[in-house]
């Protein structure tokens, strides 16, 4: 069995990878943003890999742009569902919250 229990670190907002977003996804970013939809995609998605969806910019180095200096997530409450749904459906070895019991 397995449990997880975040341990507020940011390790899953530096691995690489896309954070799909849905179209809630983005109107609950740019509302907490303060900003119109059209401006949060333009500043802050790009077109994803499979070409059918848009995803969060990446920062410098491959983390996620909302991560902030102390690791935390600057838009946390309105995170897009992906990253709500950590770690369910994620293969999560090496992430510090997992553990085996």
């Amino acid at each position: 069995m397995s449990s997880f229990v975040c341990q507020r670190c940011g390790a899953c907002c530096r691995w690489p990878g896309s954070v799909l977003l849905e179209k809630a996804d983005i109107a609950a970013a740019a509302a907490a943003l303060g900003m119109p939809e059209g401006a949060f995609i333009e500043t802050h998605a790009v077109l994803a890999r499979n070409r059918a969806q848009l995803t969060l910019k990446e920062a410098p180095g491959g983390a996620c742009e909302f991560l902030d200096a102390e690791g935390r997530c600057r838009i946390y409450a309105a995170r897009p569902r992906q990253c709500r749904d950590f770690p369910h459906g994620w293969k999560v070895d090496g992430c510090p919250g997992f553990s085996l019991h």
